[in-house]
């Protein structure tokens, strides 16, 4: 089954594809955050032929910036169930950025950032 990985930011937002049979997972691109990227998601579902959601969320709720980012990202997962019919789900995405960080320093990555902490979402829920 086709799967998109999302990396939601208010700024911008990273997407990467990964196969549920495979557990195989790419980092595709970075689009515009917020409400602004979810034409272009839902163009990347029509096109890739996706049939599952997975939406890296903020689990720690320690500090207020990272309570008001996952109230952010919760409000986004809700607007996105209301424009497409897909089955959706969340994955805690502690340290995927700074991991996709030490992919680019470490092993040379050349994927833009939000789009490897995407991948590494896809990757832990294929895992979990």
């Amino acid at each position: 089954m086709q799967v998109l990985g999302i990396d939601f930011g208010a700024k911008k937002t990273g997407l990467a594809l990964g196969d549920s049979e495979t557990k195989i997972a790419f980092p595709l691109f970075v689009i515009a955050g917020g409400e602004a990227g979810l034409v272009e998601i839902k163009r990347v579902v029509e096109e890739e032929g996706i049939q599952q959601i997975i939406v890296g969320l903020p689990t720690t709720t320690e500090a207020n910036q990272i309570s008001n980012y996952r109230t952010a990202t919760l409000n986004f997962i809700e607007k996105l169930k209301s424009e497409l019919s897909l089955p959706l789900e969340t994955i805690d995405e502690q340290f995927t950025s700074k991991e996709s960080r030490r992919l680019q320093v470490e092993e040379g990555a050349t994927a833009a950032e939000d789009a490897l902490a995407a991948m590494l979402i896809l990757e832990d829920y294929f895992n979990s």
